[in-house]
């Protein structure tokens, strides 16, 4: 399964928070920390998932994309 990025996104600019705001809510020493992970350089911890969803209000069947969905983006990606 891959996380939905685009999803933590638009509902943290939606909630108003900023990278810094995230970074100190799931405890990261920087905002520079979080934003690689919101932009997919670094993935996310498993427990720091879990913080996201529940901060953002983010259904977990709505963060995580099937692997259906991921083959077709990597496709697309390949093909660009």
């Amino acid at each position: 399964m891959i996380i939905n990025l685009n999803i933590i996104l638009e509902k943290r600019k939606k909630k108003g928070y900023t990278i810094d705001d995230m970074a100190k809510k799931l405890n990261l020493t920087n905002g520079s920390m979080y934003y690689k992970r919101e932009v997919g350089q670094y993935k996310f911890k498993a427990e720091e998932v879990m913080m996201v969803a529940k901060i953002l209000q983010i259904p977990m069947n709505q963060l995580f994309l099937s692997d259906e969905y991921s083959k077709i983006e990597t496709k697309s990606k390949q093909a660009i």
